[in-house]
């Protein structure tokens, strides 16, 4: 019989964010193509927080070009892993275990990264309260999120599971052996619940487009050849018709705090 362990060690540890490092440098370069045109700050004087860092490898990459960077990672097990790293690279980014809500911090950031994150929060409004009281006038937050619509869930790969009420979610992750509770990653939004969802707050915000298929990370992205047809396909209509963004896998946004 399959062992069931909980959502939460099946997405950090299973799938966790280790990944090649240069996929990691791929898209940290694509995050800092797409920041470059919404703000003049250089990215060598900007102070930086990873909201859901994992076990750390964007953070230790994006160190290498911001003045400073802070990573929040409430599960433990992927924050150890985190620090672990930090120590045999001697890294200066600081690691904190907590949830961003109960994040005791004074510092105020340029760039904020959430980075498939929003459809963990239970209470996302609340998240993005703080998120933004963190963030310095006109800072800049860099957002991807799975679609909702997107017929196979990104986290687990099961057709139509994001469509489903939480107590059919749950019984279908636990009927294939992947999980006990889809509950943690059951909080993804449409396209236009996220509009209506950052409508709340005092922003600007923009849907973007990859500048490089390489360094793209629309939810949890593949490199095969079927995907990425995909992938350049969505992104040859929504450039033409913008409509198309309800369809897409995944969302880039770039929010601006007013």
């Amino acid at each position: 019989m399959t062992k069931l362990i909980t959502e939460q060690q099946y997405y950090k540890i299973r799938n966790p964010k280790s990944k090649a490092k240069k996929v990691i440098a791929s898209h940290v370069k694509e995050i800092f193509d797409t920041v470059r045109d919404f703000t003049t700050k250089p990215l060598k004087e900007m102070d930086v927080l990873d909201v859901g860092s994992g076990q750390g490898e964007y953070c230790f990459k994006i160190e290498e070009k911001t003045r400073s960077i802070i990573g929040v990672e409430p599960y433990k097990p992927a924050y150890e892993v985190a620090i672990e790293k930090q120590k045999s690279i001697n890294s200066k980014v600081k690691f904190c275990n907590s949830t961003i809500e109960d994040l005791k911090i004074a510092k105020r950031f340029d760039l904020i990264i959430c980075l498939t994150v929003i459809e963990h929060m239970p209470d996302a409004e609340k998240s993005f309260q703080k998120i933004f009281k963190l963030l310095k006038k006109d800072g800049v937050i860099y957002l991807t999120a799975p679609n909702k619509l997107w017929p196979l869930e990104s986290h687990y790969k099961l057709l139509f599971l994001s469509w489903l009420p939480l107590s059919i979610a749950n019984l279908y992750v636990r009927l294939v052996g992947r999980a006990y509770s889809y509950q943690d990653s059951s909080y993804s939004k449409t396209y236009f619940g996220m509009r209506s969802f950052f409508d709340q707050f005092p922003c600007e915000y923009k849907f973007v487009l990859p500048k490089n298929i390489d360094g793209a990370f629309l939810g949890c992205g593949s490199g095969r050849l079927f995907y990425r047809t995909i992938m350049k396909s969505g992104i040859f209509l929504i450039r033409r018709i913008p409509q198309f963004w309800i369809f897409s896998k995944g969302f880039i946004m770039i929010i601006i705090k007013d």
